[in-house]
């Protein structure tokens, strides 16, 4: 077996292809454990499909951080996400009818929560597959699943990263650097008077704006097919009616 790959301590620094890699092989994980649950009237939400899509969930991760630019803090999201969910709604499954569903909506909804700029609905939705009208409904029902509670700190986001590459056999974290000496000074300081006022909103602004301008190619060929008829998930925060 290869040696794996020394990630940087910080998911800031993390290569966002590795994180894509890192979460698309633990929902793939968990969608082949879940997959042999039956679907009956009390777990059957909004989130499923008739059949499951036929882009696979590394390449859904990837076309939606490509044509919306996704933050890795909204990556990491989708795992918190879904922990406080299934905790709060044990009939709750992610599987490979809901997955896709699920990760448009969560990451619709984390870009709104931690990004101090996003794209609009009708943006992530034609990025998706799904209609606009469609996500607005998934973004309500998933806010009264995870009650609103909708902020991830970034020390919940680190320690979410830290479990992601101890479990991968892939990766591994690098050491951190070892702290300068006490008393002693960076090799260079930062010009105030050439830096930005907020360089993380500038940053965010621009690649919002980057997003938007991209040519979305066809959709059509992994299309999310309609929900089943059937009841629904309540829409209500205790999942009861």
């Amino acid at each position: 077996m290869s040696n794996p790959n020394r990630l940087p301590e910080s998911y800031y620094a993390c290569d966002t292809a590795y994180l894509i890699h890192m979460i698309a092989d633990m929902l793939i994980t968990l969608t082949q454990h879940n997959d042999q649950i039956p679907i009956n009237s009390t777990n059957l939400t909004r989130f499923h499909s008739r059949a499951a899509p036929s882009i696979s969930i590394p390449d859904y991760l990837r076309r939606i951080v490509r044509y919306a630019s996704v933050e890795r803090a909204c990556l990491l999201a989708v795992l918190v996400y879904i922990d406080r969910i299934c905790e709060a709604h044990p009939t709750f499954t992610i599987s490979s009818l809901t997955v896709h569903r699920f990760i448009a909506t969560a990451i619709t909804v984390a870009a709104k929560a931690i990004c101090d700029s996003y794209c609009t609905n009708s943006h992530y939705a034609r990025v998706g597959g799904i209609q606009t009208a469609e996500l607005n409904t998934l973004e309500l029902e998933f806010l009264f699943l995870v009650d609103w509670h909708v902020a991830c700190p970034a020390e919940t986001l680190q320690g979410y990263y830290h479990n992601l590459v101890h479990q991968h056999v892939a990766y591994e974290l690098a050491e951190a650097p070892s702290p300068p000496p006490p008393g002693t000074m960076p090799d260079t300081l930062p010009d105030p008077e050439h830096a930005p006022d907020d360089p993380e909103a500038a940053l965010a602004a621009a690649v919002a704006a980057e997003a938007a301008a991209l040519e979305i190619p066809d959709v059509v060929n992994f299309q999310l097919d309609p929900p089943p008829p059937g009841p629904s998930y309540p829409l209500s925060s205790s999942g009861s009616s």
